[in-house]
């Protein structure tokens, strides 16, 4: 009774095809990770300047933003299974370059090529799941994805220093970019099992279930058509995201300089931070399947700001960390919903192109702003900035709370 019982929600959450998504995304952002982690040992290794580190993050954080368009674009003209593998091993293949860099200025070209391939991953994915399976289970399936790449990015710090420490920050980049290219082979043959069942023949969609009219070209519409409709919840959420990604980008110093924790009691607070955020995808997912996406979505944007400026007002205690957990909850939990949004509102042959905008939006938009930022906490103060964040944040969940009684 209990196998039959674990056997259903498994189904229900999209089996054997989403675990392996989930597994994809872990090894992709484990990859990705590693690199702010290890930052200090590269630095150290390769005599660099304070500067030239932050040319190192920004090489790939920005390159990788504007790479999530044209990754879309490509992933709805090729094959997404060979989109998916050629950003999968890429990836791998860059971290181990990385670890091979003899000097600065290799390292920072890798990083640009990593940053570019990392864009043939994301929208081709999540496309690819969305055409999988029915709109009534695609917000657990993007959800589970989504918590595969926490995951990752979670794991990448500590495998990597654990690596660092024993065998050096090479080896820690070289052994921990195996199990993206392990995913490739496997995502390959997974999809090649699938099509051959389905007795479909390769084209340019891997999923071959786009509707007849859709596949011959006729009533196609632009991009910018299909996300009109969409254009003010778009507009929303990748708002609350800069914003929300700023203040969890600066959560460790914050929490230094405010409340006088030590640095590496911030890190273990803002991994509690994010093991919030696993619960907020995987409820967001089930959530925008059981209640719907737009109502979904207006929950989470109207409660982060709220959440975020108790975070600035209350002084360190127990109530702080679970508003920390309830932060981290929200913010991802307006991924989990939005992208689903996203799948259901567009016609299958933009959905990549339209998720590479959406997502590229939100990721360059953070890359950009972060050192802004930075600049203004100099200026005045980290205390100063983060209550203009949250009064910011708090705004816009207004907005949405007066959009969301009209909608």
């Amino acid at each position: 009774m209990g196998n039959n019982r674990f056997s259903a929600i498994f189904r229900q959450w999209g089996g054997s095809t989403a675990s392996l998504f989930t597994y994809t995304h872990l090894s992709h952002d484990l990859c990705c990770g590693l690199l702010t982690a290890l930052l200090p040992l590269i630095k150290e290794g390769l005599g660099l300047t304070y500067l030239q580190s932050g040319f190192l993050l920004s090489a790939y954080t920005i390159t990788s933003g504007f790479s999530q368009v044209p990754g879309g674009w490509l992933g709805d003209r090729l094959r997404r299974t060979i989109v998916i593998a050629v950003g999968l091993g890429g990836v791998g293949l860059s971290t181990i370059a990385v670890g091979l860099s003899p000097s600065y200025y290799p390292m920072l070209l890798i990083l640009i090529v990593m940053g570019m391939l990392a864009g043939g991953y994301h929208p081709s994915a999540v496309t690819m799941l969305s055409g999988h399976f029915e709109e009534s289970r695609r917000g657990r399936v993007i959800a589970l994805h989504m918590v595969g790449g926490s995951i990752g990015f979670s794991m990448g710090p500590l495998l990597g220093g654990l690596i660092a420490e024993t065998l050096g920050w090479r080896f820690a980049f070289i052994i921990l970019s195996f199990p993206a290219i392990l995913a490739v082979p496997l995502i390959l043959k997974k999809f090649a099992l699938i099509e051959k069942a389905a007795g479909i023949m390769p084209s340019r969609q891997a999923s071959g279930k786009e509707p007849p009219q859709i596949q011959t070209g006729v009533g196609r519409v632009n991009v910018i058509q299909a996300l009109r409709p969409i254009v003010t919840i778009l507009f929303l959420c990748v708002s609350m995201q800069l914003i929300a990604g700023i203040a969890m980008s600066f959560a460790p110093l914050y929490l230094v300089d405010k409340h006088g924790v030590t640095p590496s009691f911030a890190a273990v607070l803002v991994g509690i931070l994010r093991f919030g955020g696993i619960a907020g995808s995987l409820f967001g997912g089930w959530l925008s399947d059981q209640w719907g996406r737009k109502r979904a979505i207006f929950l989470s944007l109207v409660a982060t700001g709220p959440v975020l400026y108790l975070l600035t007002i209350l002084s360190y205690n127990a109530g702080l960390v679970i508003i920390l957990v309830t932060f981290g909850m929200f913010r991802y939990m307006t991924q989990a919903t939005m992208q689903p949004y996203v799948m259901d509102s567009v016609p299958p042959y933009l959905r990549a192109t339209a998720f590479g905008i959406y997502f590229g939006m939100a990721l360059e938009g953070q890359s950009m702003l972060q050192p802004v930022a930075g600049h203004f906490m100099d200026i005045y103060g980290i205390s100063s900035i983060f209550t203009v964040i949250a009064l910011t944040s708090a705004g816009l969940s207004l907005v949405t709370l007066l959009l969301a009684k009209k909608a």
